[in-house]
């Protein structure tokens, strides 16, 4: 593959293993036709799958190989992306048409305090309700390890977490 096209499927790692070519297209900061190319030659290269082609779905065909990909992006790269992501992802979560546990992640990624504490503490919520503690746990920790501590969204969070059962130990300790 050659720069552009090793570019264009390093973003896509960034956004998962599964991974809609809609999204990927708006954040890849190239022509849809040179995604499009790439998607194809790493079809050929049998690094991933189109798992839905009515919907653009691709796939990475091994877990590991969207690891590897992955880290060939420096931190100082990846946050931004996660970003482009997560921005993408809100509009498509607003009318319906993204997961928020993806959105949750990605805002979370890049590090963006609002959005970040907003859709994780969203997601906490949902699994609360259906009783995945755990997934709650690790949504709620997500979002209080973005805001000050000792702030009011702390506490709301840290509340969460101890009606969950968990351990809401600030992270000083």
């Amino acid at each position: 593959m050659d720069r552009a096209e090793r570019a264009v499927l390093m973003r896509a790692s960034v956004i998962g293993r599964r991974f809609h070519l809609e999204v990927l297209t708006e954040t890849a900061s190239c022509p849809e036709v040179l995604v499009r190319t790439a998607l194809e030659h790493a079809s050929d290269l049998q690094l991933i799958v189109e798992e839905d082609s009515a919907h653009e779905v691709f796939a990475f065909r091994h877990a590991l190989t969207r690891d590897v990909i992955y880290e060939e992006l420096t931190k100082g790269r990846i946050r931004p992306v996660h970003r482009r992501i997560a921005r993408k992802l809100e509009r498509m979560f607003l009318s319906g048409d993204a997961a928020l546990d993806d959105l949750a992640y990605h805002a979370w990624s890049a590090g963006d305090v609002r959005r970040g504490v907003r859709y994780n503490e969203l997601a906490g919520d949902r699994a609360a309700a259906v009783h995945a503690q755990e997934e709650a746990r690790t949504y709620y920790g997500r979002a209080r390890g973005l805001v000050p501590i000792e702030s009011d969204a702390d506490a709301r969070l840290a509340e969460k977490l101890r009606r969950l059962g968990a351990a809401a130990s600030s992270p000083s300790q």
